[in-house]
């Protein structure tokens, strides 16, 4: 077995006597398993259809074949090869391999992004006799987790696999060609009508079908929620943050999640089509005044077979405050336990019976109706200050002068710093918008228990304006009881307070009425 470029056991040293360059995997899930590809042996991830195409070949692992534009692409379920089979899933991926001018493609359960290594990082792997097929195994550097980078060159020569010419893309290093100069390894996508790419390095995954919901987060750049890594993350539509019009509804097929930092945000797209390696030199800058959003651009580059690609700036995506505002608003999701009383809240949901809450901070946890909640904005880098109390500015949004208040002290409470969390909860109060500056959010879920002969402690007027006033009730499967705030009832509030103190003024004149000795 002839080793290839796409496997690296050990550290290779350079002219120095010092390690090569750092390394770009793709982190897979597969087989049970969580495994790697070095991304010169990673061309693509297309979704896995449920009905696979015959091939006239028997081989263990074999499912049959995927048609991939030029490609009848044989696909292996390793698996199978290692004898320990699991039954199919819906939403499997096929991760094309590439080795010797071959291609294969791989079962995989999902791709979970991918990590940049230094050669020093792996230790090889070996067994007597060969038949290995992984090369080196790693952990990674952020969470500990222990991956094994596959032998592509291994697999592909597995006795009786068929395998393909690798027509994905211009021959590199991987087919022979020798390659000069910086290149870039870019993902490629299509969005309506626009084609994107973007460096791999910025990419935290690919999700080839995301399953997108409705949100109280739902706008004009936002298209709902997802799924993620145990939270609801929001889905942005790219054709609108770039100022290029906006993504039609049926054209959402895949997603690219990136993470700022202070969580995860998708961007939703039509297709992914390629993994690419360009010279450094063929990204071309874009004329400034040529664009809606040239800031995001870091040039355009022509990729063959598919033509002319936007290059996104990565760097300047993480940074851009309308995701990063997004990313911050990720909601956990509560699994709900599969008994009598989980069941009944959750088909109330359905069912309309009982009325969604969204619960969060403000240095102490509450709840507030979900339909009360128009929009969820993130925290802005500017306001206009003013000299009311409880309010923090005022801010423009959707053609409004919208003001902003904090919450916290609106309830008797200290002020709360603003941090990474910080979000905007915008209310329609008798047709005027409000946004309230909440800590963090919680959860979504139907309201499980309420009393409503509770006794209401305060004015009647003030029912749900503060904590004291506030009806208890039990959201989802927490087992404590929140305070029922109504957030229209807090501005009206406040609204009430500024209008008394305000004193009367002579008619036909902006002179105050003297007070009576």
């Amino acid at each position: 077995m002839t080793p290839s470029d796409d496997r690296l056991p050990h550290p290779v040293a350079g002219a120095a006597g010092e390690p090569t360059a750092e390394v770009v995997y793709g982190l897979l899930r597969m087989a049970d398993m969580d495994v790697a590809l070095p991304l010169s042996a990673l061309r693509e991830v297309v979704p896995c259809p449920s009905a696979l195409a015959g091939l006239p070949a028997a081989a263990p692992g074999l499912l049959g074949a995927v048609e991939l534009r030029r490609l009848v692409l044989p696909v292996l379920d390793l698996a199978a090869v290692l004898g320990r089979p699991v039954p199919r899933r819906p939403d499997q991926v096929v991760v094309v391999a590439a080795s010797g001018g071959q291609v294969l493609g791989l079962l995989a359960d999902e791709v979970r992004g991918i990590s940049q290594l230094p050669a020093d990082a792996l230790v090889a792997a070996r067994t007597e006799g060969g038949g290995l097929l992984f090369c080196a195994t790693f952990r990674h550097p952020e969470t500990g987790q222990a991956y094994s980078v596959l032998d592509a060159a291994a697999i592909l020569a597995l006795p009786g696999v068929p395998t393909v010419t690798d027509v994905t893309r211009a021959a590199t290093a991987d087919g022979g060609a020798e390659t000069r100069g910086a290149h870039r390894t870019l993902t490629v996508l299509r969005c309506g009508p626009y084609r994107f790419a973007v460096d791999a390095a910025h990419v935290h995954t690919t999700l080839p079908t995301p399953d997108l919901r409705p949100s109280v987060l739902t706008g004009q750049l936002c298209r709902g929620v997802i799924a993620f890594s145990d939270r609801e993350v929001p889905v942005v539509d790219p054709l609108a943050l770039l100022g290029l019009g906006e993504l039609a509804g049926d054209e959402t097929g895949a997603g690219l999640v990136l993470d700022p930092g202070s969580g995860y945000v998708v961007l939703a797209l039509s297709e992914l089509l390629d993994l690419v390696h360009v010279p450094e030199e063929d990204v071309l800058p874009v004329p400034p005044f040529a664009m809606p959003r040239s800031d995001l651009l870091a040039g355009m580059v022509t990729v063959d077979g598919l033509g002319d690609c936007l290059v996104l700036d990565g760097a300047a995506l993480l940074a851009d405050p309308d995701l990063s505002g997004f990313a911050s608003v990720n909601t956990a999701l509560e699994a709900l336990p599969a008994h009598r009383d989980g069941a009944a809240a959750t088909a109330a949901v359905v069912t309309g019976e009982a009325p969604s809450y969204l619960t969060f901070s403000v240095g102490v946890d509450v709840a507030t109706p979900l339909d009360q909640v128009a929009e969820i904005l993130p925290f802005p880098q500017t306001l206009t200050a003013t000299a009311v109390g409880g309010l923090l500015g005022l801010i423009s949004h959707r053609r409004a002068a919208v003001p902003v208040l904090c919450l916290a002290t609106l309830l008797g409470r200290a002020g709360r710093p603003v941090g990474a969390t910080t979000c905007l909860l915008l209310v329609d109060v008798d047709g005027d918008p409000v946004a309230f500056a909440v800590d963090a959010l919680h959860t979504i879920a139907p309201r499980t228990w309420t009393d409503s002969e509770q006794t209401v402690r305060g004015p009647e007027a003030d029912r749900g304006a503060t904590l004291r006033s506030a009806p208890l009730v039990r959201i989802g499967e927490d087992g404590r009881l929140l305070p029922d705030l109504d957030l229209r009832a807090v501005a009206r509030r406040l609204q009430h307070r500024h209008r008394s103190a305000e004193p009367a003024r002579e008619p036909g004149t902006s002179a105050p009425v003297p007070a009576p000795r």
